[in-house]
């Protein structure tokens, strides 16, 4: 077995290799291809406006450092009542359901919703008709955080710390503790903001990372050498030169004999076409499938096609495949170069 993949359709006889992507590629090669699809994904993605449909992957996180506002009580908080000057009306006392405690000579003083000190203030003025100048303090001894509600939720077996979701009909997403976040027509780094302000108004503690787990699938990603990489959407079948031009098309920088079609079927098996759009008509006949990944490299980068091909399985990777590679080339009526992914360790 020896060779390497071509990087065009015009290769020479029919070649069959099996096995992952070759190794030994000078660092140089590898920096510069890692940094290529970074750049692009990069590029592409910052600037996606999500639709209904995506699918998103919310990470919470919780940084008990954070100083909290001040604590109120609830209801089944328990605390002592302390009377300096009259410790006979001392109590442990438990916020009752409807937000009120008991007292002696005093029932239903209402105490949710207020501070220890706010609380032990109210308890004060309650008693002044019956006791003189009295010195009233709250000590806390059982009582829950929202953080603590939160932190539970986060730890049932059906919820966890990252989350994932679609944006539903409405372009809204509904995560616990907030109300219905708008996320169609919002950047990832917009919709990230957004939510951990939504969260800190209830939950200072609380943060959020968003990354997009899946595209809609009428959409295609386009990344590389194009003047608008990024999402496009597809309304019915379009071809290769469609998706191009609906991402400006591609720049004079463009290996345009070396452009590759990603795509992953419902078992999640890959596969890559490569494709050289410069044959007169054929980018006009190739239809890119949904939910496809199209990536346009620079001239210069392929000139080495092993460091394309890594280019190719960073993308991969991305979509959370794992994969082996088996490379099928020569000349098949003139049209392309294909690769067979199929995921694995």
């Amino acid at each position: 077995m020896s060779g390497k993949p071509p990087s065009s359709a015009r290769s020479g006889p029919d070649v069959t290799q099996t096995g992952s992507i070759p190794d030994g590629l000078p660092p140089a090669v590898v920096a510069a291809a890692q940094e290529e699809v970074g750049r692009t994904m990069r590029l592409g993605l910052a600037n996606y406006r999500l639709n209904v449909g995506d699918n998103l992957e919310v990470s919470f996180l919780i940084d008990s450092s954070v100083v909290q506002p001040t604590y109120r009580l609830n209801p089944s908080d328990e605390f002592d009542v302390d009377f300096r000057t009259h410790p006979e009306y001392n109590r442990t006392v438990l916020v009752r359901p409807d937000g009120r405690i008991s007292l002696p000579g005093k029932n239903g003083i209402k105490v949710a919703g207020l501070s220890p000190e706010a609380a032990a203030a109210l308890i004060k003025s309650t008693y002044d008709d019956v006791l003189i100048d009295p010195v009233v303090t709250i000590m806390l001894r059982k009582f829950r955080t929202v953080t603590d509600d939160f932190r539970e939720l986060t730890q049932r077996a059906d919820m966890g710390r990252v989350k994932v979701l679609a944006i539903e009909p409405d372009g809204k997403i509904n995560l616990p503790m907030v109300p219905p976040v708008q996320a169609a027509g919002k950047t990832v780094a917009e919709l990230a903001g957004n939510l951990t302000a939504a969260y800190h108004r209830q939950l200072a503690t609380v943060s959020t990372s968003v990354r997009l787990a899946s595209l809609v699938p009428a959409n295609t990603m386009v990344f590389g050498e194009v003047r608008a990489p990024g999402p496009v959407t597809l309304q019915g079948a379009r071809t290769l030169a469609q998706v191009l031009g609906s991402a400006g098309g591609i720049l004079p920088t463009a290996a345009g004999d070396a452009v590759r079609i990603i795509r992953f079927d419902a078992e999640a098996a890959g596969s890559v076409r490569i494709v050289d759009i410069g044959q007169p008509g054929l980018a006009d006949t190739i239809i890119v499938p949904p939910n496809a990944t199209v990536y346009v490299p620079p001239s210069l980068l392929a000139k080495t096609a092993r460091a394309v091909d890594l280019v190719v399985r960073q993308i991969l990777l991305f979509n959370g495949t794992g994969f082996g590679v088996n490379y099928i080339t020569g000349p098949s009526a003139n049209t392309s170069t294909s690769a067979t992914v199929r995921s694995g360790t």
